[in-house]
């Protein structure tokens, strides 16, 4: 049985939300919000981590008696209950206000809506927010809540994180279960570090307590494609520094865990799934699901067989002696690799590659989303828990987008709060440096939106051709 909505109102995020219009000149779909409920739905019943705290839900998920448009026109539907994720975050103590903006279906790593205008990113209004759950990621930066409701299926909470300048976490979960491989996981994003731990019901300080082995990469696995140099060598900073965490023991390079041709296997998962997206979709959409009624039967359980042996699959590959070495490699924990290739390109860097007014090619555009986020859909995969992490805050250097690194763990070997441990560390020791040399921002933030030309250079890539899915 679903909870009563609260008696308690809306009115604080109602009137938040106005104040940041009139002083923004924004709309609530720039600052992430589809709408404020007339009425909290809360349980009182639950002292959970989320207890106190205004929610805003994605618009992927239904809230009983409000509208879900799953971010697309034409879809409007009113929930006869709460679905599951929903009825988890009551049980959390949430109070749930309003809706996020959410991309279409949850099907793209950018969020640029069809029917109007989409969210505006608080570091450069000229770059893109990222995708699918762009709209909480903007809502939380923009401060009309501390913690929104987000999912991720292959970097959807932390590519809209990363790509305003918050953390983003996505804890572990179960991938291969019965039926169809599902490699989303619920969550949130919050405005910082501390908050996403509480409102994940974690530690909010979990220092490791035995030794760390780091490993590093700036290799994308799923692309061969390139890295901008300020990211790749954020990065690689961001990997050294972490050997001055005590828990750390050392830092080693990793290759990548597969072929990169082994990514057009797995995407078929995430193209079965979206082979009953509805009418009306717009063309990338449209082009998944074609994708993923294409597939064979054979083809998908091959893919599913492929998903269910990649989490031994990467241990091998990094667990293994290296080429030359006389003993074996201490194991590794967490690796760290760039979150985003390059800073959020220009709005319309990614829809503009499928635009059907101008010949656009869909596989084109997912190449591009690929190339742009070439390894947070591993831990999708594998159901390990990822973080992203900017190095500095926005308000370290404001008008310049803050890298982010990705800090994956590897198996169980690591846990969610050691992650946060670690990014904290992270995040002090730079700010430390910041303080002591100003020009050290120049190494870890970027001026203007990337150039994602740059970054697919010459290459045709592997994945070119393969099939996404949706929740991204």
């Amino acid at each position: 049985m679903n909870p009563p909505p609260s008696a308690g109102g809306t009115e604080a995020a109602a009137l938040r939300l106005e104040r940041l219009c009139a002083r923004t000149g924004l709309s609530p779909a720039q600052l992430g919000v589809v709408r404020i409920y007339d009425r909290a739905h809360e349980d009182p019943r639950e002292f959970g981590p989320l207890r106190g705290l205004d929610v805003l839900v994605k618009d992927l998920n239904r809230v009983a008696g409000e509208v879900t448009t799953f971010g697309s026109v034409g879809h409007d539907v009113v929930a006869d209950a709460h679905d599951t994720a929903v009825l988890r975050l009551l049980e959390e103590g949430a109070r749930l206000v309003g809706t996020s903006v959410t991309a279409e279906f949850g099907a793209t790593v950018y969020t640029e809506p069809a029917y109007g205008p989409g969210p505006v990113n608080p570091v450069d209004r000229r770059m893109t927010t990222g995708g699918s759950s762009s709209g909480a990621a903007v809502a939380v930066a923009r401060g009309v809540v501390d913690v929104a409701h987000a999912s991720d299926g292959g970097g959807s909470i932390r590519v809209p994180a990363a790509a305003v300048g918050l953390p983003g976490l996505k804890p572990a979960h179960t991938v291969v279960g019965g039926g169809l491989p599902d490699p989303a996981a619920q969550g949130v994003i919050a405005r910082d570090l501390d908050l996403t731990a509480r409102a994940l019901g974690l530690p909010r300080s979990s220092a490791p307590t035995r030794p760390l082995r780091v490993g590093h990469t700036n290799r994308p696995f799923h692309t061969t494609t390139a890295v901008d140099p300020t990211v790749a060598n954020a990065t690689a900073a961001a990997a050294s520094l972490l050997v001055t965490h005590p828990a750390v023991s050392g830092v080693r390079p990793v290759a990548a865990p597969y072929p990169v041709e082994h990514f057009g296997v797995f995407s078929r998962i995430m193209a079965a799934r979206c082979r009953d997206l509805p009418d009306p979709a717009t063309p990338m959409p449209r082009w998944l699901r074609q994708r993923g009624r294409e597939l064979t039967g054979a083809e998908v359980t091959a893919a599913a067989e492929a998903v269910a042996v990649l989490p031994e699959q990467v241990l091998a590959a990094w667990d293994r002696v290296p080429d030359g070495a006389d003993s074996p490699s201490d194991p590794v924990d967490v690796v760290v690799t760039p979150m985003l290739a390059c800073a959020p390109p220009h709005i319309g860097a990614f829809s503009a590659r499928s635009a059907p007014d101008a010949g656009g090619d869909p596989a084109e555009d997912f190449h591009a989303q690929t190339a742009w986020t070439p390894w947070a859909t591993l831990w999708n995969l594998t159901g390990w828990a990822a973080l992203s992490v900017p190095l500095v805050t926005p308000d370290a250097a404001p008008g310049r987008w803050p890298v982010s690194v990705h800090l994956g763990a590897v198996s169980d070997r690591v846990s969610p709060a050691e992650l946060l441990d670690l990014a904290r560390h992270l995040q002090r020791s730079i700010a430390g440096m910041v303080d002591a040399d100003t020009s050290v921002l120049d190494a870890v933030t970027v001026d203007g939106p990337g150039d994602l030309d740059a970054v697919l250079g010459e290459s045709t890539g592997a994945s070119s051709g393969a099939s996404s899915g949706a929740r991204r």
